[in-house]
């Protein structure tokens, strides 16, 4: 009986060490231009990290404690990427295990963060490196296909040799350098898209009075494209109609638009009818609830794949590229939601927690910023009635104004 006792508790302690142990399971590196670089480390699980810099020759060390290297890290090679030269590693101790970043420039700042697994993906520990350097000629990673910066180089002075002979000499006429052309910078008006739900023979939800969805979002997109023209701004609807749109097809619609917002409008449905408020969805794999996974996956008849061609890379910098894209524009959306609840609850009645996560399909877009709005609860009597007002939904529409005023004044650079 001890014997067995003794085995159990054996076998017990190697689980719980091999459950404990994380490994480093890949080493990425990526660039969106000449200036941004991220480094990525898949590790089995949470691990303990250390960053640190290290000048004369400038480096980048991350030290991960327990969790050893996967035998394909440390044969891996790698080469020059952005202006990261180098990446090395090592043992520095037993229970360490070591990455240098060799980097061509000390001038350079740095954020990092985790993301937690998702499926096919396990946990990553993700660095972006930004040098303070000029830019040549690089078209930026943004939604603006115009956007490129480019640095010219001042033109040099021209220099008048002296006079050989020292009798009676004037001095040499200084001749002037030639002033330099620059461009005007044309600010072009932000595009906002405007997607009101459903349509054509997708009713969407049926109010109490028999009201549907499609012709209630059809009429607070027009009704807050007025406004948003009036402040601006140019803006694109994915139907001004009656007509049934695709999932796949409201996205590219956003991004043969070139958009800098995508506003995704629609109107709750409920069990309950007491159920009531207003609420702003962003993106996330994970719902913020099961009431949230409910309402995505009901709305959720397809899925698309990236609008970005990434042929021209290799498949894992291409992975990164998306990652990068999608941590800004995710970041971005979330920035707007919480502008728009801040205005709405001057206005309307909003649910607890009014900016909620769900993976929509439509919020899917991975280089523009998305939100989808739920005006309220055709399911409850008292909302279904307020959302067939125009002066009620003006005071939405009011409020999204503002909020996307205050959006690009404040996280967007101009």
């Amino acid at each position: 009986m001890l014997k067995r006792f003794l085995a159990l508790l054996l076998f017990m302690g190697i689980s719980l060490s091999s459950a404990w142990a994380q490994t480093i399971q890949d080493l990425r590196i990526g660039v969106s231009d000449s200036q941004n670089v991220r480094f990525v480390v898949d590790i089995s699980g949470q691990a303990s990290i250390k960053l640190s810099h290290l000048s004369n020759p400038p480096r980048m060390v991350i030290d991960v404690k327990d969790a050893p290297f996967a035998a394909c890290v440390q044969n891996k090679k790698y080469k020059k990427t952005g202006f990261v030269s180098n990446i090395r590693t090592g043992k520095p101790e037993n229970n360490i295990s070591r990455i240098v970043l060799d980097l061509a420039t000390s001038e350079f700042s740095e954020k990092h963060f985790t993301l937690a697994p998702q499926p096919g993906a396990p946990w990553r520990f993700v660095i972006d490196l930004t040098a303070k350097m000029p830019q040549v000629s690089v078209k930026a990673f943004s939604n603006d296909a115009q956007s490129v910066a480019t640095v010219t180089p001042a033109p040099k002075p021209v220099v008048t040799p002296a006079p050989t002979t020292t009798e009676q000499t004037k001095p040499a006429p200084v001749q002037e350098q030639p002033k330099q052309q620059t461009k005007k910078s044309v600010t072009r008006k932000k595009i906002v898209m405007l997607d009101p739900g459903h349509g054509g023979q997708d009713p969407g939800a049926i109010s109490r009075s028999g009201k549907y969805e499609k012709t209630l979002t059809l009429n607070m997109a027009k009704e807050t494209k007025t406004l948003l023209e009036k402040a601006g701004y140019k803006v694109v609807m994915t139907r001004d109609r009656d007509v049934y749109v695709t999932l796949r097809g409201r996205i590219e619609k956003a991004h043969k638009a070139n958009a800098d917002l995508f506003i995704s409008i629609h109107a709750d449905s409920a069990s309950s009818s007491s159920a009531k408020g207003l609420s702003v969805y962003t993106i996330s794999e994970k719902a913020s609830d099961k009431e949230a996974a409910a309402l995505a996956e009901s709305a959720n008849k397809a899925d698309i794949l990236f609008g970005m061609d990434l042929s021209e890379y290799q498949p894992e910098v291409g992975n990164i590229l998306i990652d990068f894209a999608k941590t800004y524009t995710m970041d971005q959306s979330a920035k707007y939601a919480d502008e728009v609840v801040k205005e709405m609850a001057k206005e309307v009645t909003l649910r607890p927690k009014a900016h909620r996560y769900a993976g929509f399909a439509v919020l899917k877009s991975p280089n523009v910023p998305s939100v989808l709005l739920e005006m309220g609860y055709l399911s409850n009597k008292e909302e279904d009635k307020l959302l067939q007002k125009e002066s009620y939904r003006n005071k939405l529409s009011k409020a999204l104004v503002r909020a996307v005023n205050t959006y690009f004044a404040k996280h967007v650079e101009q």
